[in-house]
């Protein structure tokens, strides 16, 4: 037994010596590959722009409401600043959206004269047509979005969501 316990011992002391020794070496080699990766251009995602965006709005919101103990406020620039976004960067659409952030959601919109129509499918497949005005409300505490109001049989597919130039 003492026997197994030295030679654990030695290994370990062995291992130790050689990461104290390599350590430097390998850390430089990865900083020199991820120096030469900086100047390539990001790999595409798979995930529409727009499901990022909306992903990015709901983290924001449940972090504002962890750090908070309460929603994000829902008027004024603070629909963007209490969860850390310049107003002056949402005042037009982005990706043909409008958005927002209400209390615990997320708000996709559209507005009267935007250049814009949106489209999105209910989760039966029938082609919903959001009017100027109109909003969909995805509850980030909830996986699914809603056409127009929150309300049982508004429940949409976000990402089937369509945005057409006028």
């Amino acid at each position: 037994m003492v026997e197994i316990a030295l030679l654990i011992a030695l290994v370990a002391i062995i291992v130790v010596a050689s990461l104290t020794l390599l350590g430097p070496a390998v850390s430089g080699h990865l900083g020199t590959v991820a120096q030469s990766l900086e100047g390539l251009a990001p790999v595409e995602s798979s995930t529409p722009r727009y499901m990022q965006i909306r992903a990015d709005f709901a983290q924001r919101i449940l972090d504002y409401y962890e750090a908070n103990g309460r929603w994000p406020r829902s008027w004024g620039s603070y629909v963007y600043t209490d969860i850390g976004l310049d107003p002056v960067d949402w005042q037009d659409p982005v990706e043909g959206i409008h958005w927002g952030s209400n209390h615990g959601r997320v708000v996709l919109g559209t507005e009267h004269d935007d250049g814009y129509q949106v489209y999105v499918r209910d989760l039966e497949g029938n082609r919903l047509h959001l009017y100027d005005g109109w909003n969909i409300w995805c509850p980030v505490l909830e996986s699914v979005c809603y056409y127009h109001t929150v309300a049982p049989g508004n429940e949409i597919d976000i990402s089937t969501l369509e945005v057409v130039p006028d």
